[in-house]
Formats: structure tokens, C-alpha cells, sequence
């Protein structure tokens, strides 16, 4: 990805892949973007100790988005 300047779309659940390939992460709630940044900083932001826990907060909030 670095060598060739390339972006990578990736779409899933799975935060520790997520924390584990990606560089920035857009969080979506109901097809619409409610948050992006990097993994430490969505985690900072949010008060929690991971990306999990940072993915469940935003994903069980009503429709406060």
C-alpha cells in the first residue's frame, strides 16, 4: 500500500482487523457517516479502551447521528 501510494477501501465488523490494517476509519450508522479519524484518536474521543468498544458506543446510540 505505502510502496505503491495506494488506498484501500475496507468494510467491516471486525475492529481488531480494522486497527490492525487501516490507517484512518470512517464510522457509519444507518448508510450515513457519524465519525472519522484514526483509531487512537475515535478511541480518545469516545472514552473507551479500544476500537470495539468505540465501534459499540457509536452503533447503539439512537438516532443521535
Amino acid at each position: 500500500k505505502k510502496k505503491n501510494e495506494l488506498t484501500i477501501l475496507l468494510a467491516s465488523h471486525n475492529m481488531k482487523e480494522v486497527k490492525r490494517l487501516c490507517d484512518e476509519v470512517i464510522m457509519m450508522k444507518e448508510g450515513k457517516i457519524v465519525d472519522r479519524g484514526t483509531c487512537d484518536d475515535l478511541i480518545k474521543k469516545h472514552g473507551r479502551e479500544n476500537l470495539e468498544d468505540t465501534f459499540l458506543k457509536i452503533a447503539r446510540k439512537k438516532n443521535e447521528f
